[in-house]
């Protein structure tokens, strides 16, 4: 075994030992009584969107649509690409965006007159 010419040997801290005395004190600060109501309102919302994502979903594995969305992504057609996502029925935004290799979807939804949340869908079309 070969050791480092300069390597010193350090003595070792004691173990860890628990002693109420020593340890913080983690109940000294007071928190504020939480108020979930926002969050409802957001998982509220964002089940909406996922219920509308599963809408986009099925019409997307209709083999019409689907061809005349990609061939629209093709041409650079983004006004088409709107049109053909909005034809699907969902009310709430989508932001559609695509490149060679797939389609980026972000819907958003508000809760209470602010936006809250998104939920964003890459599905790949291509290499």
């Amino acid at each position: 075994m070969h050791y480092h010419p300069y390597s010193y040997s350090h003595p070792q801290p004691y173990p860890y030992y628990y002693h109420p005395t020593l340890q913080p004190h983690y109940g000294y600060r007071q928190y504020p009584e939480v108020d979930e109501t926002i969050f409802i309102h957001s998982v509220e919302a964002f089940q909406k969107i996922a219920r509308e994502a599963i809408t986009i979903l099925n019409q997307f594995s209709n083999h019409t649509f689907a061809k005349k969305l990609m061939r629209a992504a093709q041409q650079g057609n983004q006004q088409e690409v709107d049109r053909l996502m909005k034809s699907i029925g969902v009310d709430t935004p989508i932001t559609t965006t695509y490149t060679p290799s797939g389609v980026k979807l972000e819907i958003h939804a508000n809760a209470q007159g602010s936006q809250c949340c998104t939920l964003t869908m890459f599905l790949r079309w291509g290499n």
